[in-house]
């Protein structure tokens, strides 16, 4: 029997200084902190997003260091409404930008795509 998986619950960015990639994404994306933890084996900041979705988690991880050698790995998106207004904000708050605003090829949205401060990619998905 297969289990019945529901959502996904936390998205979970390991980082070697994840004091200051955590203050990053508060500063940025102006997140509310749920929770900040500091346990020799449990050590991050939680995040929640105003609307709902899944948490963020960026926490210390000791197998971790330095910029993330491989970014397009993976990513995951953020709702925003307009992706042209959030790409100059981003731009304003020294953001390196991967791709500018550019329409998706298969529906009716736009994306924007960047890096965080250890080099993951991040995007933005919405109406230009």
């Amino acid at each position: 029997m297969i289990p019945k998986f529901t959502q996904i619950s936390t998205i979970l960015i390991w980082s070697e200084d994840f004091r200051r990639l955590a203050d990053w994404y508060k500063d940025v994306f102006g997140l509310e902190v749920v929770e900040e933890l500091d346990h020799p084996q449990d050590t991050g900041v939680l995040f929640k997003f105003p609307e709902g979705g899944p948490w963020l988690w960026i926490g210390q991880h000791s197998e971790v260091k330095g910029q993330n050698p491989d970014p397009h790995r993976h990513m995951f998106n953020i709702s925003v409404d307009s992706v042209g207004k959030t790409c100059e904000y981003l731009k304003s708050k020294n953001v390196k930008i991967l791709a500018e605003p550019f329409k998706a090829p298969t529906f009716d949205k736009y994306f924007c795509t960047f890096y965080d401060l250890d080099g993951n990619l991040v995007q933005v998905i919405g109406d230009f």
